[in-house]
């Protein structure tokens, strides 16, 4: 009974780490544009022209497979494997604007350039763009924020746009 047990969750688990990831994508001309999606957390990518290979949710140095995020703790939203940014003297310019919502459409928070004034970065250090978000007042416990990171190309006209829900929670 036990090796039928091992065998019946081998395969589960083999299918629910192959499905962490779903996405498409269009070429059109010289352009490339489609969606990527973590679906443990819903966290989506809409790109254009630059594409991340993989998009996650970090909190404390974990991968996440939920959007419960305590108020006062910080995540990051992660796109791995960018590719397509345009380079410059083997420089990269990016620029990140970051948006907080409530559920009525209320924005708490609303940075137009997360980078202004730099946002420049050796060619090597471009395949993964990270958004740092910090959690607090005036969010409330057990309530829904809509999380939007976009990450642009200022050499270029790419960009990727990061959106994901998220549960503010009481510390566990």
């Amino acid at each position: 009974m036990k090796k039928q047990l091992l065998l019946i969750l081998l395969p589960i688990f083999s299918l629910s780490s192959a499905c962490t990831q779903s996405g498409s994508s269009i070429k059109t001309g010289n352009k490339l544009s489609g969606t990527l999606k973590d679906v443990a957390t819903g966290l989506t990518a809409r790109y254009e022209v630059i594409q991340p290979g993989e998009v996650y949710l970090v909190m404390n140095d974990e991968v996440l497979n939920h959007t419960d995020i305590p108020i006062g703790e910080s995540f990051s939203i992660m796109n791995k494997d960018v590719k397509g940014l345009k380079v410059k003297d083997g420089k990269i310019s990016i620029g990140c604007s970051l948006t907080i919502a409530d559920s009525a459409g209320n924005k708490l928070l609303d940075e137009a350039d997360l980078f202004a004034g730099g946002g420049l970065f050796n060619e090597a250090d471009a395949s993964l763009l990270r958004c740092t978000v910090n959690t607090g007042e005036p969010m409330q416990w057990e309530e829904h924020y809509t999380v939007t990171a976009v990450f642009w190309d200022k050499y270029g006209d790419g960009k990727i746009e990061n959106v994901v829900v998220i549960r503010a929670i009481d510390i566990p």
